[in-house]
């Protein structure tokens, strides 16, 4: 399982968070096994202590399934919710299907999120300037380098993780 993570992670997720998972991230179709895994999860399987708040739950079922490169899915659910971390995940979906203004709109509703320090260990660093460099790789029709890959995998851990936290309730 992806090394970014200090959390204690429910064994019905874990399997979700494989590091093939994290390889793929980004750059590869989706798996139905996968998808079907997802379809049968709840919220209660993600946080069987209890959630704490139900949007940072929703984030992260949004972020699960664009882990896995099913973009549809989770768009349906972090247009949804209102917040700064469903605009994130919003934001995350449209760079990934290359609707790059749109992606950066909705960063912009982010703004300077706190779980960006935790990206690139800067604070100088904003969603909206990898967005510029995703693009550029795909104008320049290339596939994300591994270090766009690198940075694409940090970000969906620093706000999983983010959520993940405010969302239960251990």
């Amino acid at each position: 399982m992806n090394n970014f993570f200090s959390l204690e992670i429910p064994s019905v997720i874990k399997p979700i968070l494989s590091d093939r998972a994290f390889s793929n991230y980004a750059l590869s179709s989706s798996d139905p096994q996968v998808k079907s895994e997802l379809a049968g999860l709840t919220l209660g399987d993600c946080f069987p202590l209890g959630i704490q708040d139900d949007s940072m739950a929703q984030c992260c079922l949004s972020g699960l399934w664009l882990l896995h490169n099913f973009l549809d899915e989770s768009h349906e659910i972090s247009q949804s919710i209102h917040s700064r971390e469903g605009s994130y995940w919003h934001g995350i979906m449209h760079r990934m299907e290359g609707d790059y203004w749109n992606s950066k709109y909705w960063f912009r509703k982010t703004g300077d999120h706190p779980c960006l320090i935790n990206v690139l260990g800067t604070s100088s660093w904003h969603p909206s300037d990898f967005t510029d460099q995703c693009e550029a790789h795909q104008e320049a029709d290339e596939h994300l380098s591994p270090a766009l890959q690198e940075i694409a995998v940090a970000e969906w851990s620093a706000l999983f993780e983010y959520c993940y936290t405010h969302a239960s309730s251990n």
